[in-house]
């Protein structure tokens, strides 16, 4: 079943709870209702046509307006037809949705990346700790908002960071009049 037929289905099973359909690259994504993603989910995973049981990739991207919320996206992959599916979410900042490491064990790593990251919580995670950042790091730095610093994070194995403002100069990129 093609992405399009997928989508057709997806909007008759589930109706009022697709938000709506965004098509970006040749790649269909419905964004639904927090409530019905791990229904969605298990049915685009489980059943045979349409059967996308890959999850490819799990991301999130956090937005400051016109709303604050963070908009959660499942890249989903059918082997058989090689057709990409994306569900989406939009979540409240720092709120709690469905794990769905029940459906896909690899969903367990790309979940924690999002808590790190972006301070979202999946409810029913087997070990939803930080992945990334030092256990003890306060906030989430992908969130919009979140104060840039240029304090020196404590990496292992003898691993030094740049300092941003050693890598990109603060003039970069601004029009110098004086070479016309």
């Amino acid at each position: 079943m093609d992405a399009q037929s997928t989508s057709q289905k997806i909007k008759e099973k589930f109706g009022i709870a697709i938000l709506e359909e965004e098509l970006c690259c040749d790649e269909i994504t419905l964004v639904v209702t927090p409530s019905s993603l791990k229904d969605v989910l298990s049915y685009l995973k489980q059943t045979p046509e349409p059967g996308y049981d890959v999850l490819i990739d799990l991301t999130a991207v956090d937005y400051l307006i016109p709303k604050m919320r963070t908009k959660v996206i499942y890249f989903l992959y059918n082997p058989k037809t090689r057709e990409k599916f994306n569900i989406a979410i939009n979540a409240k900042r720092l709120s709690s949705i469905h794990s769905i490491t029940d459906l896909w064990e690899g969903a367990n790593w790309y979940e924690r990346e999002l808590y790190d990251l972006f301070g979202l919580r999946f409810e029913g995670h087997p070990d939803l700790t930080r992945i990334l950042m030092p256990d003890d790091w306060e906030g989430h730095p992908l969130l919009k908002d979140y104060a840039l610093t240029e304090e020196a994070v404590q990496f292992t194995n003898g691993v030094f960071p740049k300092v941003p403002s050693q890598i990109i100069s603060h003039t970069q990129g601004k029009h110098d009049s004086t070479t016309d």
